[in-house]
């Protein structure tokens, strides 16, 4: 341990000082122990520039009662008491780990966890503002959350200083940020997007807590929606949620053993019935000669084995240029915005290498590019089943089909498009005329 002051001792009246947790302006978070009743607290050691004796002690109560505000989430903060001439504070040690210990043990957070910690932030900073209480921006030491997914914070509230939404959404995404899980997870793709906005700022703005709050709200019920209709398809709920089904129980209940065999035949025909009732899964086939065959939504299509190249992207130019303007003009109008251009990002670059994939394309020009050449942008979901056959996947990312609703309700009505990385990961773009050196495409022909 290193303490804060050269003179701190390890024993502050009855708590033993165990371990650092945090530094921040003027003070410092200890872990500590009561030995004799055998609980864990944290304290915070005050270090105030006052000299006065009376002035040390006013600033110490005035702050624990800052300190001590109701806040949700906020560990409980018990008192404020003077030991070998330190002030200090004790607070509740909060339960489960801290972020910091977390990314030490190199254990990412799921992303329901990661909606939770975001969703509850937001709720303490907004209520912080509507209260003009002043709160420091939270490190990864001062964020604990336990198995359930339950999150606490260690006392973020200052005795004057004044820091913007923009410093606290940074410290937080930092935070979060080495936390992302690496494997792929549904929702991954707007959590993080979510993250970089916090960062970042979108287009020059930052977002109010509300709205990262309400976003954060949004995905936790999409997934759990997603995993609702997941257990709804289930052969176990339909048995168990099946009218007839139900209704034969209460009347076996009622008549007893006289229907045994009457009810067994039933049972076992809607058994039947509800097995070839399943659709069948979505599936690819063997790679063929002139693509990958494959059944999506109740289509077959044939997929190309591999991206658009510069070189056929190149020839796809030449030949919608050369084409007559009615079948331009009947191309565009399917689009809900027209390209600003139909050249890629570095196109003069990348044409010396014309078997290369092409890249930085933006999502309207690969849609219009798939169209003229009598196909369409395979669906998100196509395209990871293609990375699970472990088929050919050069590009970083490639342009899906797939809009969903932007996931910043009431900031944004635009849709937003999906791109899949190498490992299958959804990143979703608001902006259909965004393009990056790693984005690419390939076309999905219905047959």
């Amino acid at each position: 341990m290193i303490p804060i002051f050269p003179d701190l001792p390890h024993q502050l009246g009855v708590y033993t000082l165990t371990r650092l947790l945090e530094l921040r302006a003027d003070t410092a978070l200890y872990e500590a122990h009561q030995p004799h009743v055998e609980r864990a607290v944290v304290l915070e050691v005050l270090s105030p520039t006052a000299s006065h004796e009376e002035e040390v002690r006013f600033l110490a109560q005035s702050r624990l009662r800052v300190a001590s505000s109701e806040l949700p989430h906020v560990a409980p903060v018990y008192e404020s008491q003077c030991a070998e001439g330190h002030w200090f504070l004790t607070q509740e040690l909060p339960k489960g780990k801290s972020l910091a210990d977390l990314a030490a043990d190199g254990c990412p957070l799921s992303v329901t966890n990661l909606c939770n910690i975001i969703r509850a932030a937001a709720e303490m900073y907004e209520l912080c503002g509507m209260v003009d209480l002043s709160a420091m921006p939270l490190a990864s030491s001062s964020i604990y959350i336990e198995t359930q997914g339950t999150p606490h914070f260690l006392s973020p509230l200052a005795e004057g200083g004044s820091y913007s939404p923009q410093q606290q959404q940074q410290a937080l995404a930092a935070a979060l940020w080495r936390l992302l899980p690496q494997q792929q997870e549904s929702g991954l793709g707007r959590v993080s997007t979510l993250v970089q906005w916090m960062h970042e700022g979108y287009e020059g703005e930052w977002l109010s807590w509300k709205s990262i709050g309400d976003t954060a709200s949004t995905i936790l019920n999409q997934l759990e929606t997603s995993r609702q209709e997941a257990s709804e398809n289930t052969l176990h709920h339909k048995l168990a949620n099946n009218r007839l089904l139900l209704s034969t129980r209460q009347f076996f209940r009622i008549w007893g053993t006289y229907l045994f065999v009457c009810v067994t035949l039933i049972i076992t025909l809607t058994c039947l019935g509800s097995l070839f009732g399943i659709a069948e899964p979505e599936h690819l086939a063997a790679a063929g000669g002139a693509g990958i065959r494959c059944h999506q939504d109740g289509r077959d299509y044939r997929l190309s084995s591999h991206p658009v190249t510069v070189a056929e992207y190149a020839r796809f130019l030449q030949d919608f240029a050369a084409a007559p303007e009615e079948e331009q003009n009947a191309l565009l109008e399917q689009l809900p915005a027209e390209p600003d251009t139909l050249e890629p990002e570095n196109w003069d670059e990348q044409q010396s290498h014309p078997d290369a994939p092409v890249c930085g394309v933006t999502y309207w020009q690969a849609q219009l590019c798939a169209a003229f050449r009598g196909g369409e942008l395979p669906t998100a979901n196509l395209l990871q089943l293609l990375l699970q056959q472990n088929l050919s996947y050069p590009c970083q990312q490639e342009w899906s089909r797939t809009e969903m609703d932007s996931p910043l309700p009431e900031i944004y009505d635009s849709k937003v498009y999906l791109l899949i990385d190498a490992a299958g990961s959804v990143y979703p773009v608001s902006d259909r005329n965004w393009s990056a050196p790693s984005a690419g495409f390939r076309i999905a022909f219905p047959e």
